[in-house]
């Protein structure tokens, strides 16, 4: 049966055998969700899978499935499974009556479901009328879906050749930023039907055509920060704390200063959140039982330092730093400057870039580096490779796989056990994606606009293979953003900043000259704090930088105590 009837609205399909569960579930939701939502309902997988095929095939949306039953057909397909395979953003949750999971059955069920893909977590069911818990859970379900399907009412719409290296760039700063866009390839209907007002300005160069009308030709990073309301311009007086980068480290170090008094200010060159930003989905971080993407931990963490009253520059690199008496002053690109009493440098590191000319005229447009979820959904239907063995390697893997016909994860090692968390390497298995063991990329080439084939070479035997492939994800070393730094900054021979005790181990009484140790997480120059991924010997996990920034704020404090005390 199915409640509700217009035929435009997304599908929220239940599937219970059960009669009372069958009721509760969808009279829970049809109160609730019927003026936008078509609540359909089942008693069996098998008329589930019937009506996620007939909705296919007439083009509906389905966002939402729940169902208490994991039975296999014949080809070892749950409804989850088939819903998947149809719909690669919906969101499915597994029924339980509440204290089920008390029953190893039930639990193993749940575990099982969540190692091998087939959920995204579990619901329980309803046990009154409204049930809030229940529909935290459903709505928060609907809202990842309408970020990942991405199709209803955009902020912006993309213009441009998808074999435009800018037009990913676009298309990637958008995304981090929070704006929800669709993409426009030239001659598409969207393209068509978008653009009747501005036609005659576009051309094939990356446009943006925004919800109020305005249309950005050609626009730079700035420009888009501009005209979505993100702050590019640098404070005249002098702050208290300047950070540098806004990744999970620079983040938690802007809430804490803010939080606690600290006039401060953060500079950021690229997109709030990092390297982390654009992980799809990282299911360890303490706090998410369901996960949470990077785009949205780091979306959460920057409006919570913004309300603490944490100033942001966004799109401004750091290019070089001088040294005063009682301040430091920072260049910012293109000409200006900024003063700051005291520094957290959080700028993170890239991706090591393959020596490989034959790749190089895909680099932005089939050829990445780094693992931008936003990238999936345009893999739909190719073959993809990503190369690299920890766990952002893994997460980009497991996300392309919702869409791309075929994923293989490239590592030089003979196995993952040592480089990536335990669950990823269970759930890569469960979603089909090949590891292809002590190999590395050694070339490629294609027709000019697309990729077409990477040349592989076995690291142990020499021999070399062309397998076709039509993406490559690079997510391999590691280089610190701490060129633009001044000599005394002491920094080991890779570019990563020593810190605290390790400055005078390291570089002795020449790199540290004051009567005081070092404090925790302070460089060779006082004043002067790293952390996260920039820093010697920091651990490569989200949550330690995240812990890293906000007990350095700790170190500032006593650093401007000393410095005001100096004064006074």
């Amino acid at each position: 049966m199915a409640r509700g009837d217009d035929r435009s609205h997304p599908i929220i399909l239940v599937c219970a055998a059960n009669p009372d569960a069958r009721e509760r579930l969808v009279d829970e939701l049809h109160t609730r969700y019927s003026a936008d939502y078509e609540v359909m309902s089942s008693s069996t997988a098998a008329e589930s899978a019937d009506l996620l095929r007939r909705s296919s095939t007439a083009e509906r949306q389905v966002a939402l499935v729940l169902s208490d039953d994991l039975t296999e057909d014949a080809d070892d397909v749950t409804v989850f499974d088939l819903a998947r395979r149809l719909y690669p953003d919906v969101r499915r949750g597994l029924v339980v009556r509440w204290g089920s999971w008390v029953d190893p059955v039930v639990a193993r069920a749940i575990f099982d479901a969540m190692t091998r893909t087939r959920i995204d977590y579990y619901v329980v069911l309803p046990r009154h009328t409204p049930d809030e818990y229940f529909h935290r859970t459903v709505t928060e379900f609907l809202l990842e879906w309408e970020r990942a399907a991405g199709d209803h009412s955009p902020d912006a719409i993309v213009f441009g050749r998808d074999s435009s290296p800018r037009v990913h760039e676009i298309r990637r700063f958008l995304s981090r930023a929070g704006i929800r866009f669709r993409y426009a390839a030239p001659g598409s209907p969207l393209a068509t039907s978008a653009a009747d007002d501005v036609a005659n300005d576009i051309t094939d160069a990356p446009a943006v055509l925004l919800a109020d009308g305005r249309l950005l030709l050609e626009p730079t990073n700035a420009n888009l920060a501009d005209a979505v309301g993100l702050t590019t311009a640098l404070p005249a007086q002098t702050v208290d704390l300047a950070i540098i980068g806004a990744g999970p480290g620079g983040l938690a170090a802007a809430v804490y200063a803010a939080s606690e008094g600290l006039d401060t200010l953060v500079l950021e060159r690229e997109s709030i959140g990092g390297q982390a930003g654009s992980s799809s989905l990282i299911r360890n971080y303490l706090g998410f039982s369901r996960g949470v993407s990077g785009a949205e931990l780091s979306e959460r963490a920057y409006q919570q330092a913004w309300v603490f009253g944490a100033q942001f520059a966004h799109t401004r690199e750091a290019v070089s730093m001088r040294v005063e008496p009682d301040a430091f002053e920072l260049t910012v690109a293109p000409g200006d400057t900024v003063r700051a009493r005291s520094i957290v440098l959080a700028s993170g590191v890239s991706y090591r870039r393959l020596a490989i000319p034959a790749l190089d005229p895909w680099v932005g447009s089939a050829v990445f580096y780094g693992a931008s979820a936003v990238e999936a959904k345009a893999q739909t239907g190719r073959i993809v490779h990503v190369v690299g063995g920890g766990n952002s390697a893994g997460q980009a893997a497991l996300h392309l796989a919702r869409y791309a016909a075929s994923v293989s994860l490239i590592v030089r090692s003979p196995n993952l056990a040592a480089s990536m968390s335990a669950y990823l390497i269970a759930e890569l298995a469960a979603a089909g994606v090949a590891v292809i063991t002590e190999t590395r990329v050694v070339g490629g080439g294609g027709d000019g606009n697309r990729l077409e084939y990477l040349v592989l070479r076995h690291r142990v035997t020499g021999e070399e293979e062309s397998v076709p492939s039509n993406a490559l994800f690079i997510t391999i070393g590691a280089a610190p953003h701490t060129g633009w730094l001044p000599d005394e900054v002491l920094r080991d021979r890779w570019g990563f900043v020593w810190t605290g005790s390790d400055v005078v181990l390291e570089g002795g009484r020449r790199a540290w000259s004051q009567a005081r140790q070092p404090g925790a997480l302070e460089s060779s120059v006082p004043g002067l704090f790293a952390i996260g991924d920039v820093r010697r010997g920091s651990v490569k996990r989200v949550a330690s930088a995240v812990g890293e920034g906000s007990v350095v704020i700790s170190s500032v404090h006593a650093f401007l105590a000393e410095r005001s005390a100096a004064r006074g």
